[in-house]
């Protein structure tokens, strides 16, 4: 080992000369030979002045080592003031941890992590990682950056500059939904290399990572949308598709992912339709029980979104055009080895490396080197050390054969989970397979009870790597298998004869589970359940269970209700149809019946399917007047059903069916509904109040708004502050309204309620308008064009978008924005939302003018003053209505200054 190298704790230094091609394209070989000595002077004499080490040079780039962080800053400092008068610009990261010292090199995650520092910022910038800033001292100058992940996928970190300069922002992740792996990427370097290499290439649109389960396929792929993010602004997305039971889901997973509701259009239409213009990159991870579905969904995205690629991990390839398979091998000797050491050493285990190589690199090789088979074997050195760990598997794995027709690889890999499991007790056994009917993970209440589980037999196997244990926003611990792994947990529970009755014990859960949070009355109620996400595959499974289950019909309902709650809060809409359609196709009690059916109301009138939204409501309504006793319960049902009809005749803009519906209420509510109800019913006379006011709102009106806003913050409703917002803003208060709009935003967020959250950014992105903000409008709209589904508000957004169009100068596009906003208003189920087609028609009018066009100026005109529209002010009318070029230019003037135009 080298003398000179720091150990224990040290801090790293990494630079790189930004835009060396470039530059030397510029200066020429020879200058720039020049300034590239002189750059390397400036780094060796600032390490000799503050004590740095030299660890290595390739190329242009330097990677030092310091005892000492404030002397590794200072030498930062001091490199990047001597190299501000040359022609080089080096970017550089600090990052401190614990030195591994291996074959007079450095090894470890530290030294990688200062490297993704470095990375991710510019030239002349230098970039602190957390460690580093907590050993300086109070005088050094440092700048929050924020929260930033890296592309090693770790958790994200709070970044810091070195001095208050200002750069553009850090090369990290964002638009990605790729997740925090439970264990750092290692080796497979030249694999990540020549795929990066092969992804780069022109005509590669889908990319499929082939192998047996168990050889990383899925972190090789999620390292590999992390190093291609940069190529990609759109986004990075990932779709786990192991938890789906069949194909016909893939495509709402994948909608899902990138936050689309289908409106009307199927899933696959939905997905073409928003990427069709993007530069995104789409990952699917486990096809392989899925595989002919997969391939549909990837051969409509390959074949209409030529900026997307796609990243597939299956057993088998998808056979799509376009498509670029690439093998998955074991692991190289090298990498295994220090997979095997790195997992024994997190698991707690102290090992002589030059000791155990031998053992060590035997028990890889009759692993195959395949990942996932040499962490379980890591995980236990802790209490077998390597060469016992060899010799048991060499008396034990070879009898515990996989499938005669599964490939070698495959088998070893059961093999070594069936050994791993052998080494259990009788009760970690009963536990491990009973825990593979959860899909998705689980909470700990969830396991003791479908478990009957013992919390030592659980945390014994988290500590063998056979559990794997995460933690919730909440801070609530959370428990899931890999899916390899469950899926043997499965076969072993089937085998034991034990499956069908776990899964009831599962299904009836997950039933009790959905009553104790009240899901139908919830439903019934049109609210939500909070923080229900992760256990909506436990859900799926469960009802798929219990819908063949004859003994466990009552389950059905709750069930299915804690899933339309779920559905309908993240706007899953087509998929909350399809829930329920299912029950309603079953014999419920018609009171069950009708909530049921009101709820796919809900989701079809949000599709964009009025009429069928309609007859759904309809159905409800008959089956409540077949029954004869006007029970509570009869008139709990009574009433939401009403509640939900009056919002939807107010969103289709059916003045006389609602004020029909709040005749009817009017009674009913005084002498049976309950306070929730009573709550809805003084929103159902707000949203009248709007209509017939034209959304030319009144003092009284506001007085209603704050009153209601009051009751609902005191209920905790997620839409509070939405609608008092609504409200001000069209009472030309767009300053608070805008207040309310970010209060909105902020809580519907935290509680994951994608309507809300979309009316918040539409409704902020108007009240900006109004408030002649083009800065803001034009932020907003940035954060909408993130949603890409937009719940029946896209008319709205694309005529804001050709306001900004129009002050830009951008006829061409505010005409094509501006019809097309006409264009969805005039679809059916979305005309409820033209009432404000001046946002559109401004701009067009804008543009006619400008091209003397006073056809269509005049088309534009009396449109937007006629009496189903929003009235405009007095003086913008009195022009308009003139009918003159003069008038339209005078009319075009007063309305930039309020923002109409």
């Amino acid at each position: 080992m080298r003398g000179d190298l720091p150990t224990g704790t040290v801090t790293f230094l990494f630079t790189d000369v930004e835009g060396s091609t470039a530059l030397l394209e510029r200066l020429g070989a020879d200058a720039y030979a020049v300034a590239l000595v002189r750059h390397r002077e400036i780094v060796r004499e600032a390490l000799a002045q503050h004590g740095g080490v030299e660890v290595d040079t390739q190329g242009d780039a330097f990677f030092c080592a310091f005892g000492s962080a404030r002397a590794a800053v200072a030498c930062a400092a001091e490199i990047q003031q001597q190299l501000a008068s040359t022609e080089i610009r080096v970017r550089m990261g600090l990052h401190t941890g614990e030195a591994v010292v291996v074959d007079r090199h450095y090894v470890g995650m530290d030294v990688h992590r200062a490297a993704r520092i470095a990375a991710c910022g510019h030239g002349g910038q230098v970039v602190l990682s957390p460690p580093t800033v907590a050993l300086l001292e109070a005088d050094v100058e440092l700048r929050e950056l924020g929260t930033h992940r890296l592309k090693d996928l770790a958790a994200p970190i709070v970044i810091h500059q070195l001095g208050h300069d200002e750069f553009p922002p850090l090369r990290t992740l964002y638009r990605t939904n790729l997740p925090v792996p439970a264990t750092p990427f290692l080796g497979r370097e030249g694999e990540l290399a020549e795929l990066v290499a092969i992804a780069s290439e022109p005509g590669v649109r889908a990319l499929t990572l082939t192998g047996p389960g168990g050889t990383g396929k899925t972190r090789l792929a999620l390292q590999l949308a992390a190093e291609l993010a940069d190529a990609y602004p759109d986004g990075v997305w990932w779709v786990p598709l192991a938890p789906l039971r069949g194909g016909e889901l893939i495509a709402s997973a994948v909608a899902s992912a990138l936050g689309l509701e289908e409106s009307g259009r199927s899933p696959a239409e939905a997905i073409t339709e928003s990427l069709a213009r993007q530069r995104a990159l789409l990952l699917l991870d486990n096809c392989e029980h899925v595989v002919a579905a997969a391939a549909e969904v990837v051969s409509a995205i390959v074949g209409r979104c030529s900026d997307v690629l796609v990243v597939v991990t299956s057993r088998e390839p998808l056979a799509v055009g376009g498509e670029h398979v690439y093998s998955v091998l074991p692991l190289d000797v090298g990498d295994s080895f220090e997979l095997f050491h790195a997992r024994a050493r997190a698991a707690g285990a102290q090992l002589d490396r030059d000791a155990t190589r031998a053992a060590v690199t035997e028990l890889c090789a009759r692993l195959d080197h395949l990942p996932l088979a040499v962490e379980l074997a890591a995980a236990r050195a802790p209490v077998l050390p390597p060469a016992a760990l060899l010799e048991r598997l060499a008396t034990r794995l070879d009898s515990l054969a996989g499938p005669r027709d599964a490939e070698e690889r495959q088998r070893t890999l059961r093999s070594t989970i069936a050994w791993s499991c052998d080494l259990l007790d009788e009760s970690e056994r009963v536990l491990f397979r009973r825990f593979g009917v959860f899909v998705g993970g689980a909470s700990l209440s969830a396991i003791e009870h479908v478990c009957e589980a013992d919390l030592e037999d659980l945390f014994s196997l988290v500590a063998k790597s056979l559990v794997r244990q995460a933690t919730t926003d909440e801070g609530e611990p959370r428990y899931w298998m890999l899916e390899t792994v469950r899926e043997f947990a499965v076969d072993e529970l089937e085998a034991s004869g034990t499956l069908a009755s776990t899964r009831d014990g599962h299904a009836a859960w997950y039933a009790q589970f959905s009553r104790s949070r009240g899901a139908l009355e919830v439903l019934a109620a049109g609210e939500h359940l909070p923080r229900l996400e992760p256990d909506v595959p436990n859900l799926r499974a469960a009802l798929e269970h219990a819908l063949v289950r004859p003994h466990l019909s009552a389950d059905v309902t709750a069930i299915a209700a804690a899933l339309l709650v779920q559905h309908l809060t993240r706007g899953r809409y087509a998929e909350a149809v399809d829930v329920a359609r299912r029950v309603v196709a079953l014999e419920l009690e018609p009171a069950e019946a009708v909530v049921f059916h009101s709820m796919l109301g809900v989701a079809l009138r949000v599709l964009g399917q009025p009429q069928d939204a309609l007859a759904s409501y309809l159905d409800a309504e008959r089956l409540l007047d077949g029954i004869a006793e006007r029970a509570p319960e009869w008139w709990n049902r009574w009433i939401g059903l009403k509640l939900h009809q009056g919002h939807f005749f107010y969103m289709e803009n059916r003045q006389t069916e609602l004020e029909r519906v709040i005749a009817e209420l009017d009674e009913a509510i005084a002498a049976h509904g309950t306070e929730p109800q009573r709550r809805d019913f003084l929103h159902l006379r707000q949203q009248h109040r709007y209509r017939v006011e034209r959304y030319v709102l009144s003092a009284e009106t506001e007085e209603l708004a704050r009153e209601i806003h009051a009751l609902d913050l005191e209920d905790g409703a997620v839409f509070a502050d939405f609608l008092l917002g609504f409200c001000l803003l069209w009472r030309g208060e767009p300053d608070e309204a805008e207040t309310y709009f970010e209060r909105g935003l902020e809580v519907a967020r935290s509680e994951g309620v994608a309507l809300i959250e979309t009316r918040c950014l539409v409704y902020g992105l108007v009240a900006c308008r109004k408030r002649n903000d083009v800065a803001g409008a034009r932020a907003r709209l940035q954060q909408i064009e993130a949603l890409e589904e937009l719940h029946g508000y896209r008319g709205l957004v694309r005529a804001n978008t050709a306001w900004l169009a129009y002050r830009d100068g951008d006829h061409e596009l505010a005409m094509r924005c501006g019809e097309e906003a006409l264009a969805e208003w005039r679809a059916e189920g979305r005309t409820g939302y033209g009432v404000f087609e001046w946002t559109a028609r401004f701009p067009l009018l804008g543009v006619a003018v400008a091209r003397g066009d006073l056809v269509a100026a005049r088309k534009h005109a009396v449109s937007m003053l006629d009496e189903s529209q929003q009235p405009l002010p007095d003086d913008l009318a009195t022009a308009l209505r003139e009918g003159e070029r003069d008038a339209y230019a005078r009319a075009l003037e007063l309305a930039h200054l309020s923002g109409y135009a």
